[in-house]
């Protein structure tokens, strides 16, 4: 199977628009990774050489519509098949358009296409066909292999013949806004409209900042250079010939109130009341309102019963929860068995029901928190070097350490808690390794280090892999509130101590977020521990 191909369709829209479906479900057969689709039916009646390939298509109702149901049906199938259709050739003035040749960041190896007379162009001459596709598309190998779909014919579309003509309006200045996380097929529906509509210069606003921690799980939310590089790759390939200018903003309006040479607004119907908004700050400042654009929201097929009904990036942010996000590294000082699996998280942050479940599928729990008590007890060597450093007035009247005392002290004074840590996070880890070595001689093969404080006392170095369950910050508060009888501010004083979020995530190579209800966490688990038993199954 090819990692990248070309999809070359000759056949008038109007016949191919009923088979999109399964023209991409016999090009997802052939192709793995990304499919370009270049629309051409020019070539249907010509003779294949340069300068057929480039030669201008009109930017009709019946194009516009054709594009979006091609990203649509690719949405249906639940695939991971990045496509990507091409543009820089439609003009909504083709007398006088000149297209300039793509630029391909894929290497492609395969060309598909629903003309016999590419197949057979293809039989008399391979090479001579190879050079003239190398001409207008960069990166296609020269062992280029052949695919003809069979997809047969479809009745005529029923557009009159004055709507198949009509030809939509372009403007020089296009703009649009998004967050662009997890490039999807609802994006590429947004910039692939934008593109279709600007002549000359696409400027596109990319969210960051607080803006975005409003967003549901923002944690998992790619870096804003992630983000405007795949929107870069996206227009650059799709229509090279236009100017792309991308800009981070970090309120509703970012350019769209600042530059007055603005002609067009693309939005979604989700976001057609900010592009209101932009209308009427435009006006306040003497500039001229812009056109607006509406695209329709995209339903997500493929949903779980947790995510959103259309397609959307938190929706794909959720589907990373138990997946690993970052390569595990090889740690050639630990042992292959036990697999040492750390689980950490914030306070109130749904860890010990995550080990729990943990528990229920094999693993052996080493609790961190209860190695702690053991820690402190009258007799263990941190039990006196606490006396020694904080005094008897943390003691209760059994003699032991009363732990809510000693949190008194050490809470409200950096020095002292980096004093307590130093005192007790060795003899936690002496007693953890010791934990781990019995169920070794006990034959376990996965052993789940419960650990809040792992990252902060470096314990990361004792894991073969470190996973971290994480809430938002209203919901810890709440339950530190229900739970602890904490009141809000000591609440908040109690998370602002602590590791953020999304620092913490970084740091680790699974995420499982228990914000929700209980079943979609052991979902979480459930998916996380599958996909771990597969990397430490030997093949």
């Amino acid at each position: 199977m090819a990692k990248a191909g070309l999809l070359i369709l000759t056949q008038p829209l109007s016949h191919l628009h009923s088979l999109i479906l399964p023209i991409i479900k016999q090009a997802s057969v052939v192709v793995s990774d990304t499919l370009y689709v270049f629309l051409q039916p020019a070539l249907q009646n010509q003779q294949l050489s340069k300068s057929t390939f480039l030669y201008p298509l009109g930017f009709t109702k019946e194009l516009q519509s054709f594009v979006k149901e091609f990203y649509l049906n690719s949405s249906r199938l639940c695939h991971n098949l990045d496509i990507r259709i091409l543009l820089s050739h439609i003009s909504s003035n083709p007398s006088a358009h000149i297209a300039v040749p793509y630029s391909l960041k894929k290497e492609v190896s395969v060309l598909l296409s629903d003309s016999v007379k590419f197949q057979d162009s293809w039989m008399q001459g391979k090479n001579s066909l190879t050079d003239i596709l190398k001409t207008s598309f960069s990166n296609i190998k020269s062992d280029l292999s052949f695919s003809l779909l069979s997809i047969g014919s479809a009745e005529s579309s029923s557009s009159s013949e004055s709507e198949v003509l009509e030809l939509l309006q372009t403007y020089p200045n296009v703009v649009l806004g998004g967050t662009f996380d997890q490039l999807h097929t609802g994006h590429k529906v947004l910039l692939t409209e934008s593109c279709l509509r600007c002549d000359k210069k696409l400027t596109v606003g990319i969210t960051d900042g607080e803006r975005n921690k409003k967003k549901v799980l923002w944690e998992l939310m790619e870096p804003y250079e992630v983000r405007w590089q795949k929107v870069d790759n996206f227009v650059k390939e799709v229509k090279p010939n236009i100017v792309l200018e991308a800009v981070k903003i970090f309120d509703p309006f970012g350019p769209t109130i600042t530059d007055p040479d603005l002609q067009c607004i693309v939005v979604s119907d989700e976001t057609k009341a900010g592009g209101a908004s932009v209308n009427e700050e435009r006006i306040k400042r003497g500039f001229s309102s812009l056109d607006m654009v509406t695209i329709e929201l995209i339903e997500d097929f493929c949903h779980a019963e947790d995510e959103e009904s259309k397609i959307s990036s938190s929706s794909y942010r959720k589907r990373l929860l138990g997946t690993l996000l970052t390569q595990v590294p090889i740690k050639q000082h630990l042992d292959k068995c036990p697999y040492r699996l750390a689980v950490t998280g914030g306070i109130a942050s749904g860890k010990s029901n995550v080990c729990s479940e943990l528990e229920k599928l094999g693993a052996k729990i080493v609790n961190c928190d209860l190695l702690g008590h053991k820690a402190y007890a009258k007799g263990m060597p941190a039990y006196h070097k606490i006396i020694q450093e904080f005094g008897n007035s943390v003691l209760g009247e059994d003699e032991e350490i009363a732990r809510p005392k000693l949190g008194q002290i050490v809470f409200s004074d950096k020095s002292k808690l980096e004093k307590l840590n130093s005192v007790v996070w060795p003899a936690i880890r002496q007693l953890a390794e010791e934990e781990i070595s019995g169920y070794k001689k006990a034959g376990a093969k996965v052993v789940v280090l419960e650990a809040a404080v792992l990252l902060e006392a470096g314990w990361d170095d004792m894991v073969h892999e470190v996973w971290t369950t994480f809430v938002s910050a209203e919901e810890a508060i709440r339950r530190l509130i229900t739970r602890n009888k904490f009141n809000k501010e000591d609440a908040q004083k109690r998370l602002d101590s602590q590791i953020s979020n999304a620092d913490r995530i970084a740091r680790s190579n699974v995420a499982i977020c228990p914000e929700w209800e209980f079943e979609v966490t052991r979902k979480q688990v459930e998916k996380a521990w599958s996909l771990l038993q597969k990397r430490i199954t030997p093949a």
